[in-house]
């Protein structure tokens, strides 16, 4: 019978072996994911015997309502079950789990991202709420005159949260800290008519702006061009695109809209 509790460093090398055979990323990859944000976060597992074989990684955030009110939350990241033990109910009793943990520790909500869009109606059922919207398009890379400045963590996230308002996900330091060592970088762009904030990654020719702060077609199409990109696969807020979900794990009221931004997908 499985149980559930909160994995230790020592399951380290098992958790390795189960993300990757969820999501196929490269053991390299998920060993950086560790040493930068073990100390930050929560990880917690259902195991059988001494071997996880579900597992979830709860990263510290704040979700910000429209009223500027901050409340603790925790963004669910690599939610994953190992393909052998799926349809025996882990995965909703882990979330159970975590969920009781946290809220014990005062966190008032978790967020998530499905990975696909019918995992929508499969986390409706433990009570995920979709709540996280956003606008997403392709330019064309071009050449202009906008100042491009790479920022750091807290020089990113004072950009990011001027740009932001009514409802939306805050970022601490070493989550954002992590986001520029997985990417191109955090940049500052300054257009002739906005200051932006942009998280990129590469992906061959195409940039990735897993977030672009305020709206702006051309501060994407510059930072491709400087980065040698073909074209820019832009995020952005105020659309309505579902792209995330949140639970209260108490009595307060979930955003009717809000901005999720970076997914570290």
């Amino acid at each position: 019978m499985a149980y559930f509790a909160q994995a230790q460093k020592k399951d380290l090398p098992a958790l390795t072996a189960l993300w990757q055979t969820c999501f196929g990323d490269e053991a390299m990859q998920i060993n950086a994911f560790w040493r930068a944000l073990w100390q930050d976060i929560r990880v917690f597992a259902a195991y059988e015997g001494k071997t996880p074989v579900a597992m979830l990684c709860a990263l510290p955030t704040a979700l910000v309502n429209e009223a500027g009110e901050s409340f603790p939350a925790a963004y669910l990241y690599a939610v994953c079950t190992a393909p052998q033990q799926r349809n025996r109910g882990l995965c909703g009793a882990l979330l159970a789990y975590a969920e009781n943990a946290l809220q014990k520790e005062g966190c008032s909500f978790a967020a998530l991202v499905p990975s696909s869009k019918g995992l929508f109606g499969f986390y409706q059922k433990f009570g995920y709420q979709t709540a996280f919207f956003h606008k997403e398009y392709t330019v064309s890379a071009k050449k202009g005159t906008a100042k491009i400045t790479k920022l750091d963590a807290d020089g990113y996230q004072n950009l990011r949260e001027m740009q932001l308002y009514g409802a939306f996900l805050s970022y601490p330091l070493p989550l954002l800290q992590w986001q520029a060592s997985a990417g191109a970088g955090l940049f500052r762009i300054e257009t002739e008519a906005f200051i932006c904030c942009c998280a990129a990654e590469l992906a061959g020719e195409r940039l990735l702006c897993k977030e672009l702060l305020p709206d702006c077609p051309e501060a994407a199409a510059y930072l491709a061009e400087k980065l040698r990109c073909r074209e820019a696969l832009v995020r952005t807020a105020d659309g309505q695109t579902p792209f995330g979900m949140v639970k209260p794990l108490g009595n307060i009221s979930v955003p009717g809209a809000a901005y999720l931004g970076l997914a570290f997908d």
